[in-house]
């Protein structure tokens, strides 16, 4: 039978633990994999200025950047949020979990708020930048 000092010293993940780690860990991913999938989406259409003939169609291509965006976005923006409510609730618990999880959910919600910009400027760009016409240019 386990005494109750060696069961608390390893607590079980809660809710609070995991929104504070998805802040944390878990926008970055969802930025990074934002990023590789938009350049490799990109890449396949345009590959050295050249637009090619057995990849994708632009039309295709921007509906699919738009809709790799949008789910993005509600990741990074769900991120925030579960980062905020963990930071919120650390404040309620008692003793040493609070000020480890109190700093783990300030550090998620600093990170996600941080990428989640990083990916409204990634997603802006791709807006903005005429890909198709660059392409072609060349």
């Amino acid at each position: 039978m386990m005494e109750p000092a060696a069961a608390s010293a390893h607590p079980a993940p809660t809710r609070l633990h995991l929104a504070a780690w998805y802040g944390l860990l878990g926008v970055p991913f969802v930025w990074m994999g934002h990023v590789l999938l938009c350049m490799s989406l990109v890449a396949t259409a345009c590959v050295g200025g050249i637009a090619q003939r057995n990849a994708l169609p632009w039309s295709i291509v921007h509906w699919l950047l738009a809709l790799a965006s949008v789910a993005a976005f509600a990741l990074a923006l769900a991120g925030v949020i579960a980062a905020r409510r963990a930071l919120r609730g650390s404040l309620a618990l008692r003793g040493p979990q609070r000020n480890t999880l109190h700093f783990v959910a300030w550090c998620g919600e600093a990170i996600s708020i941080a990428f989640t910009i990083g990916l409204v400027f990634t997603i802006s760009v791709l807006v903005v930048l005429p890909l198709q016409h660059l392409c072609e240019a060349w």
